[in-house]
């Protein structure tokens, strides 16, 4: 077409004289030419149809794929909670693809609790009664921890010296057992609460492979230790206080609610009979003592379904977990009560209340209404390219219009410099075609359109300087003659 157009301006460029040999032909710019490369898809309305449920389908696709893909998080815990974000880990991974735990390795309860506060982790497993703990939503409850008093089995004690009360702690020696729930602060509540001045108590710490050695130097006269009733801590640190037989004894909390009505971390809880274990069984009779919850904690800012599939994950799952680590775990779902001391996670409490959402239940009435939508999108778009369409139907017409204007023009030329002029305006009325099929594409029957309006703009100009020439011949003879050699 191109070459059909250069051609056409070539022929008509050669009968004016070479008068548009100067005219330069400008193409456009870049931004021009991507400008009208866009114009013309937009002119094929099936294409943009075709593309535009793609691009939409596209979008859904991904809106479906980035809302479940797979979950990465990670849960700090102290060295006495590891072994169970470890089991919690493999749990994950053996049952549940779209999520995965890594396990971010911390010194103490206090650094995993500033862990996740600094953004490094995005679950912890704390103790209530870590000082935040109590700031992030809980996910699940790992286990109660209870706090325990023991007092060594001792032979040939006076029974005078025989401590039997937290009240006789004044002025006593205790020791607190490494490697479990058990502080010094933890402690400071009790003996606050009791009266007993802090600084009549002389406390150390224990570790549990020292603790019969301990006993048997008469180092301690208590022995303090926080965890599952039923887990190791407890058990072996009863063990190491049983001396020849002889079971140890232990100091009841019996202040235990009015201690939990005063600090809600705590509550009360009566230990059966033999919940400790040893031989004999201990303790011998129920004990009243403090418990404490160890929570599962997420950051507010976790994703919900992420959080709900986790709580789903951690629930169906509560007896592989306590399998894994007898005596230690006993997951437990938080009250979901407006009144509730502690706050759920909203991905947890959506799981907990049954009103957990699929992709199609969170998104259905978006689809939905985008579907509805789309139809008045794809109208829009096919106004355009129908309204671009004409527009340039527009201009074809009005470039014909211009090509007929000239010829009625030239017909009524007077003079060879009228001629000369109209000679310019032609070529410059090719130039502007050559513009618009830089626009657009034409058609047989446009190019055809436009040939017979230039070859008959062409014969007008040609019959018409001829006309001119002959009628001066005649007026003028010698001048006719000379004008005729002027023109050739």
């Amino acid at each position: 077409m191109r070459f059909w157009l250069f051609r056409r301006v070539s022929g008509s460029a050669s009968a004016g004289g070479g008068h548009a040999s100067g005219t330069s032909m400008n193409f456009g710019s870049f931004e021009q030419a991507v400008r009208n490369r866009v114009r013309l898809l937009l002119r094929r309305t099936w294409l943009v149809a075709i593309l535009g449920t793609l691009l939409v389908a596209g979008l859904v696709w991904a809106g479906f794929y980035f809302s479940t893909e797979m979950d990465h998080m990670r849960i700090a815990a102290a060295p006495i909670n590891r072994e169970f974000a470890a089991a919690l880990s493999d749990q994950m991974g053996r049952s549940h693809n779209d999520l995965t735990l890594k396990l971010v390795d911390t010194a103490d309860t206090q650094a995993a609790a500033d862990a996740i506060a600094s953004g490094h982790a995005d679950l912890a497993i704390l103790p209530a009664t870590a000082d935040s703990a109590m700031r992030w939503p809980v996910v699940a409850i790992v286990r109660q921890n209870v706090l325990a008093l023991i007092v060594p089995a001792v032979k040939k004690a006076k029974k005078s010296a025989k401590i039997e009360k937290i009240e006789q702690l004044s002025g006593r020696r205790v020791g607190i057992v490494t490697g479990n729930e058990a502080t010094a602060d933890l402690l400071g509540v009790v003996l606050d609460h009791y009266g007993i001045p802090r600084a009549k108590v002389t406390v150390s710490e224990i570790d549990p492979k020292n603790i019969a050695g301990a006993i048997k130097n008469n180092q301690v006269d208590v022995l303090f230790v926080a965890g599952a009733a039923t887990g190791a801590a407890i058990s072996q640190t009863v063990k190491a206080a049983t001396q020849n037989g002889d079971a140890p004894t232990f100091l009841a909390i019996d202040q235990a609610d009015a201690i939990a009505k005063r600090n809600t971390v705590f509550d009360s809880v009566d230990v059966d009979a033999g919940t400790f274990g040893g031989n004999p069984p201990t303790p011998d009779d129920s004990l009243k003592s403090l418990s404490f919850g160890e929570y599962l904690v997420a950051r507010k800012s976790d994703s919900e379904s992420a959080i709900g599939g986790l709580a789903k994950a951690i629930y169906s799952s509560r007896q592989a977990l306590a399998a894994a680590m007898p005596g230690e775990i006993k997951i437990e779902a938080p009250s979901t009560d407006k009144d509730a001391d502690i706050v759920v996670h909203p991905g947890a409490l959506a799981y907990l209340s049954d009103s957990q959402q699929s992709f199609f239940d969170k998104y259905g009435d978006d689809i939905f209404y985008g579907m509805l939508i789309f139809p008045v999108f794809g109208s829009a778009i096919a106004g355009v390219a129908s309204y671009l369409r004409r527009d340039s139907r527009t201009r074809r017409l009005r470039l014909l219009q211009r090509a007929l204007d000239l010829v009625r023009k030239v017909h009524a030329a007077p003079t060879l410099e009228a001629i000369e002029q109209l000679q310019i305006d032609a070529d410059n009325l090719v130039i502007a075609i050559i513009h618009q099929s830089e626009h657009e594409e034409f058609d047989e029957t446009v190019r055809m359109s436009f040939a017979f309006a230039l070859d008959q703009l062409r014969f007008a100009i040609a019959a018409r300087r001829t006309a001119i020439l002959d009628h001066a011949a005649g007026t003028g003879g010698g001048a006719g003659t000379a004008a005729k050699a002027a023109a050739a």
